[in-house]
């Protein structure tokens, strides 16, 4: 199965992200590009932004493919192929019922930025200045005019458990409800996720998805998981995620390396 892969997928937070890291480990770099002169592409599949990736894979950002904001963005190099919008007759109800839930933040995903009406001043410093998003400020999220990609609500406690099953079931008939890792819960438009992202990119990109090899940690990455010949779960997943697929790991980059030393 090794010998044919041609593509690699990963999540970022929680997967090349370990323990709450807003850098990538240098040593990804020459990895990615060994990977490229064996003829094996890189797509960073991610929940994050698009400029967010772009600004992580500085060094190779033009020579990877992007799946973002949990799939509702597809881009290669600096080129957007896709995006899938959220109407706002399904959005502006979720919004108030986010804002409704004490202690959180809400967040909406354009193409081009993170969205929010703070509730804490100290939220969107902390998206800008660590998380490193491109991010506006409203008053209100009626004042927001392109269109909803993703939105989420964010607890810095981590999710409550009550609330994420009362969301599931307002909402799962409508949209895409995943736990996105480290408090955040996303949505989607139905039928939009990492696996149906790498589908449209098998496509556009002419590879089988037998071809990929995937990584990731969360919710929000088991379709992608599924999808993959071949799937990697991090060894801090949760249960559920690692089922999802083939074998688990500790560290993205030593599973690279074994790749690229005939080892995997």
């Amino acid at each position: 199965m090794t010998d044919n892969i041609r593509v690699i997928a990963s999540d970022f937070d929680g997967t090349i992200l370990k323990d709450g890291a807003q850098h990538v480990d240098e040593v990804y770099f020459p990895l990615i590009r060994e990977l490229k002169s064996m003829g094996i592409s890189f797509i960073a599949a991610s929940g994050r932004q698009y400029a967010n990736l772009r600004r992580l894979l500085e060094p190779v950002a033009d020579e990877i493919s992007y799946i973002c904001e949990n799939g509702a963005l597809i881009a290669q190099g600096s080129r957007i192929l896709y995006q899938n919008d959220i109407e706002r007759r399904l959005a502006m109800p979720l919004i108030a019922d986010m804002q409704a839930v004490p202690g959180t933040e809400t967040v909406v995903s354009g193409a081009d930025s993170s969205y929010l009406v703070p509730v804490d001043p100290r939220f969107p410093v902390i998206l800008r200045d660590k998380v490193k998003n491109q991010v506006t400020v409203l008053k209100s999220f009626e004042e927001m005019q392109v269109p909803m990609i993703k939105i989420s609500i964010f607890w810095p406690e981590g999710i409550s458990a009550d609330k994420e099953a009362w969301f599931h079931e307002k909402y799962d008939p409508y949209l895409n409800v995943v736990d996105g890792g480290n408090g955040w819960l996303d949505f989607t438009n139905k039928g939009v996720d990492k696996g149906s992202a790498l589908k449209l990119l098998a496509a556009k990109e002419e590879f089988f998805l037998e071809e990929v090899l995937a990584f990731g940690d969360s919710e929000n990455d088991m379709a992608m998981l599924k999808e993959a010949g071949l799937s990697y779960a991090m060894n801090t997943a949760r249960e559920h995620v690692k089922k999802c697929a083939d074998r688990e790991c500790s560290q993205v980059n030593k599973v690279l390396e074994n790749l690229i030393a005939g080892r995997l």
